[in-house]
C-alpha cells in the first residue's frame, strides 16, 4: 500500500480514499475507510536508549568477527606477538556473552502504545533482544486487562502485559507518557 502525505491528508493510493488528519475535523474518521488511523496513548521516551544498548551486542559481535581472523592472520606473519588470536577470541566472546546476559532483561519492552479509532486493535512498538523495533498489531480481546493479571513484586517498577498467545511485554508506565489515560484505562486494564 502506497502512501503520499501531502499538507495535512494522506492519500491512500491503492485504494483512492482519502483520510484527512487534520484538528478542524470534529468527527473522527471512518474506520472502514480509513483502517490504519491509530492514536498513540503511551509513550517511552528511553525506548531509544534501550535499543541502542541492545544493538552494541550487534557491533561487538560485527567487530569480533573482523578483528579475530585480522589478529590470526598477523600472528601468522608475526606482525603480532604469539597469543594475540587467543586474546583477541577471548575478548570477542566474554565481552560477546557479557552484553548479550546483560540486555536479556531489556527485550519486549514497549516503546510505544497505539489505539486504533474504534478501539477494536492495539498497535504494540517494542524492542526485541536485537535492538530492532517491532511493531505488532492484535486485537483488544487478545490483550488480557492489566488489572485482571495477578500482582508481582516488580509492578511498582514496570506492569507485564500478556497476549493470548502467551507474549510477555514489559510497560514502564511510571517512567513512560501516557497521552490519553482514559482511552487507555477503558481499553487496555
Amino acid at each position: 500500500m502506497l502512501k503520499l502525505i501531502l499538507g495535512s491528508r494522506k492519500y491512500n493510493i491503492s485504494n483512492r480514499r482519502c483520510c484527512s488528519t487534520a484538528k478542524e475535523n470534529v468527527n473522527p474518521p471512518n474506520p472502514e475507510q480509513c483502517p490504519s488511523i491509530y492514536e498513540t496513548v503511551f509513550s517511552f521516551p528511553f525506548v531509544r536508549y534501550i535499543a541502542a544498548f541492545n544493538r552494541l551486542k550487534v557491533y561487538h559481535l560485527t567487530g569480533t568477527s573482523l578483528a579475530v581472523p585480522g589478529c590470526g592472520l598477523m600472528e601468522i606473519f608475526e606482525v603480532l606477538p604469539q597469543g594475540a588470536f587467543f586474546t583477541a577470541a577471548y575478548i570477542g566472546i566474554t565481552g560477546t556473552a557479557v552484553l548479550s546476559l546483560a540486555s536479556l532483561p531489556f527485550r519486549n519492552i514497549i516503546g510505544y502504545l497505539y489505539l486504533r479509532v474504534d478501539d477494536k486493535k492495539v498497535k504494540i512498538s517494542s524492542v526485541d533482544f536485537w535492538g530492532k523495533r517491532k511493531d505488532r498489531i492484535v486485537n483488544v480481546d487478545d490483550w488480557f486487562p492489566l488489572l485482571d493479571l495477578e500482582p508481582k513484586a516488580t509492578d511498582a517498577l514496570y506492569l507485564t502485559p500478556v497476549l493470548a498467545d502467551g507474549t510477555k511485554y514489559k510497560l514502564f508506565v511510571k517512567f513512560g507518557n501516557v497521552l490519553n489515560s482514559k482511552r487507555m484505562g477503558q481499553v487496555l486494564e
